[in-house]
């Protein structure tokens, strides 16, 4: 079965993953996006100018309109294999624009996108080394790679992945770290990150926290 996971029964993460958008938004009445601007700019110590100009790639976006705020991009594309169901859910009328790709296998060329984010969405991926090597051939040389990332000794339906402290190493040497820090898990990774003082480099991480990645892709050698 292509795009089989970590979990036992991948079309069950699925299900998980749209009747939890679609209770939210009956719960609320709307999905809001009014929030995510913060995540891909203080999140990361970053301006919004950052993003300018740039293409940009949202992996896991969900349906909420993760993009909405980023108008200053020459492209922004959220990325999430839910991508024509979320249509039921008014993703038809956001701006960004939506693919209904796996990770492991994104429908973009080679070098294609300035900016690649991924905020809480790489532990709900089927395979982990795929989706690392996926997102380092869409970005461009120079480009970035931002991760925000739940670490959790457990898989959960949703989140069948198991990602460790050491992601970056997964990347490889084609990449410069440009920053990386260790939180301890506060209720989520978006709360366990802002405001919140990152472990020291020379403490043993705990079983369970939160990870902020900045990557930038180096140039190819020889």
């Amino acid at each position: 079965m292509p795009h089989q996971g970590a979990y036992k029964n991948p079309i069950s993460k699925y299900v998980h993953e749209y009747m939890f958008w679609k209770k939210r938004g009956a719960d609320y009445g709307f999905l809001a996006n009014d929030h995510y601007e913060a995540l891909f700019t203080t999140l990361f110590n970053l301006d919004r100018s950052f993003y300018t100009g740039k293409r940009l790639l949202d992996i896991g976006c969900g349906p909420c309109g993760s993009l909405e705020w980023a108008d200053n991009t020459t492209q922004r594309v959220g990325l999430d294999p839910l991508a024509e169901a979320y249509t039921f859910l008014g993703t038809d009328k956001h701006r960004m624009e939506y693919t209904p790709d796996f990770v492991e296998q994104i429908s973009f060329p080679n070098e294609h996108f300035d900016i690649v984010t991924s905020i809480n969405s790489l532990d709900h991926v089927d395979n982990l080394e795929k989706a690392v090597a996926e997102i380092g051939r869409v970005v461009a040389v120079g480009g970035h790679v931002l991760i925000a990332c739940e670490v959790s000794p457990t898989p959960k339906p949703c989140e069948p992945t198991l990602v460790s402290w050491d992601l970056a190493e997964i990347f490889g040497a084609g990449w410069d770290v440009l920053e990386m820090s260790r939180y301890r898990f506060m209720a989520s990774v978006a709360t366990s990150i802002l405001g919140r003082q990152a472990l020291p480099e020379d403490q043993m991480p705990p079983d369970a926290g939160a990870l902020r990645l900045h990557l930038q892709k180096k140039a190819a050698c020889c």
